[in-house]
């Protein structure tokens, strides 16, 4: 089964306003581009480990959600940690696959602390789906079939696979960090 052959987690899409409208494209271009950190606005805490935080945020030069990812305070004195931060940045951008999120841009805000930003991609993780399925949710049974399921691991698979024939290890993998979009594509 190919990917987005099937029509269980595009309902996932649906759940958020993703309309095109012209008006969000039109305008004239800045006569004062903004660049770096400055470029984003509209932060929203997506979710934090036990590093880093996540945000979604507006990068109002090109009209678009991002995820902003950045170091907590405490761990930005860690050159261990700043190191890696920097070479996770680094690493996924330079993993072009369809698994992978692409990383848009790194730097450093006003503060001077280090972030990099990434797709926005909408979905559910697999810990989630897994839960959803023991509890016997209707919704996650209907949507995530084992048809849909082996496919997800195949494409989880082959991602692995992709990063290990570049020479990279994934340090975290679990269900937590594997994203099912809503178009089918299954992100590490």
């Amino acid at each position: 089964m190919g990917k987005g052959s099937h029509n269980g987690p595009s309902d996932t899409a649906a759940l958020h306003d993703t309309s095109l409208h012209l008006s969000d494209t039109d305008g004239d271009f800045p006569v004062h581009w903004k660049s770096g950190s400055l470029k984003y606005s509209d932060f929203k805490l997506m979710t934090e480990g036990g590093t880093a935080k996540l945000f979604t945020c507006r990068d109002i030069n090109l009209h678009r959600e991002v995820v902003y990812k950045t170091l907590h305070p405490e761990m930005r004195e860690s050159e261990i940690e700043t190191q890696r931060f920097l070479r996770e940045a680094r690493v996924t951008a330079k993993l072009a696959h369809p698994g992978t999120v692409p990383v848009y841009e790194m730097g450093r805000d006003r503060n001077g602390d280090m972030y990099f930003t990434m797709k926005r991609v909408r979905g559910r993780n697999l810990r989630d789906i897994i839960q959803g399925l023991r509890d016997g949710s209707e919704k996650i049974t209907t949507l995530f079939t084992m048809d849909v399921l082996i496919d997800s691991l195949i494409q989880i698979c082959q991602t692995v696979a992709y990063a290990h024939d570049h020479g990279v290890i994934h340090r975290d993998l679990k269900p937590a960090n594997i994203l099912i979009g809503g178009f089918g594509e299954v992100l590490v």
